[in-house]
């Protein structure tokens, strides 16, 4: 019997091992700002499988884990990412289950974070419990990055582990993901978050010719950048080596400048959340932000907006043909009996700064998950298995199997 033939078989033969532990790590709450419960899980879980386990809080509860898996050469030396925080899950009465239960019900498990992102966690861990429990060994280096903060653009998760050096020598990044299983991920847009602060002046609403109402001028100067963001949204960018067609995204998010209802407002706040395609700069685009001031300006003397342009994920591009692409694909070939294609998509991700800081290969695969940030997540069990099947097939295929 083949490797491969073991390990399916281990995995079948456990699979409600791995649901129960995929369970497990939905009870277990990682909201972004509050990762420290699952981090502790994850270090005890990666312990558990011999390896060698670091923790990483470089501030109070923002928990990531490092575990590493020495081969016999060394070559290829892969990351395998899972992110461990979950946004908030909303107002309870939306879900039908709760969503911290990880109630199943007819084949599926509901619950915050089962589609983003705790399937990977969960795949990445089972996958290789499948390999070391049969005592298989791997020729390259693995380093499991189970990371905080994706959700809020990685500052206290993956850009921390990155710039503390963890990932130098890293041939590919295995980013575990959910997902679509006739596509792999190998680009990203990047993405900013754009503050404009409008000023004015308050007063009392009955002498309001007195003030500057901040709100009336935000409105207005929303209307401006509607027209910008009219135009950019129509752009396209065909990312090559696929038949992939990426847009650039420009929303205007939020306005808010209330004082009280009986004050003009003297302040309020716009925020743009403006994604960038590999076709455009994150310099042209506060360019094109500030000029539309600038022009409204012209016309209203009144008009006095401050700009504050926040990069918070770099453009992610990687080649359509990496090993680490071939890989997934053989795997998900005998898998779910489908040959995925690389694509790109109009998302970010905290892999872009990976590829801006060490030019490698990225590539991200899951099957299943609905409804991500949405109330009622859920995925099949069956992709919870065919996922941790895929992980450990492309383990055994790029690492290289004894």
């Amino acid at each position: 019997m083949s490797h491969e033939e073991k390990v399916l078989d281990y995995i079948e033969a456990h699979s409600d091992e791995i649901v129960a532990f995929m369970q497990k790590l939905i009870r277990t709450r990682s909201v972004t700002g509050d990762e420290a419960e699952m981090g502790r899980l994850m270090a005890q879980e990666c312990e558990r499988d011999g390896l060698d386990v670091e923790v990483v809080e470089p501030a109070e509860n923002r928990t990531s884990v490092i575990a590493r898996y020495k081969g016999s050469t060394g070559k290829p030396r892969v990351m395998v990412y899972s992110h461990m925080d979950t946004v908030p899950a909303g107002d309870p009465e939306s879900w039908t289950y709760p969503a911290f239960s990880a109630t199943i019900a007819d084949g599926i498990l509901w619950g915050r974070g089962t589609a983003d992102n705790k399937v990977a966690t969960c795949a990445t861990t089972m996958a290789f419990r499948a390999i070391r429990s049969l005592g298989i060994g791997l020729k390259g280096d693995i380093i499991f990055t189970h990371v905080a903060d994706e959700e809020n653009g990685g500052k206290f998760g993956f850009r921390n582990i990155l710039d503390s050096g963890y990932a130098e020598g890293v041939d590919y990044l295995f980013y575990g993901h959910g997902g679509r299983k006739e596509q792999i991920g190998i680009a990203a847009n990047g993405s900013a978050s754009v503050v404009i602060t409008v000023k004015g002046r308050a007063a009392h609403t009955r002498a309001l010719e007195d003030g500057i109402n901040a709100v009336e001028k935000a409105a207005e100067l929303i209307v401006w950048l509607k027209k910008l963001g009219d135009e950019v949204n129509k752009r396209e960018y065909p990312l090559p080596g696929t038949d992939t067609i990426m847009k650039s995204r420009f929303s205007v998010n939020k306005c808010d400048g209330y004082v009280s209802t009986n004050t003009v407002p003297d302040k309020c706040e716009i925020i743009i959340d403006r994604r960038t395609t590999p076709g455009e700069s994150m310099e042209d685009a506060e360019t094109e932000i500030r000029r539309v001031i600038e022009l409204m300006a012209a016309e209203d003397p009144d008009l006095d907006a401050e700009v504050s342009f926040n990069t918070r994920m770099d453009v992610s591009v990687s080649p359509a043909d990496s090993e680490l692409v071939k890989s997934f694909q053989r795997a998900a070939e005998k898998i779910v009996g489908i040959k995925p294609v690389p694509v790109g998509g109009s998302h970010s991700s905290d892999h872009g700064y990976f590829v801006t800081k060490h030019g490698k290969p990225v590539a991200s695969y899951g099957t299943g998950g609905v409804g991500t940030h949405m109330a009622n997540e859920h995925i099949a069990i069956e992709d919870i298995i065919l996922t941790t099947k895929v992980y450990a097939l492309t383990m055994l295929d790029l690492l290289g199997a004894e």
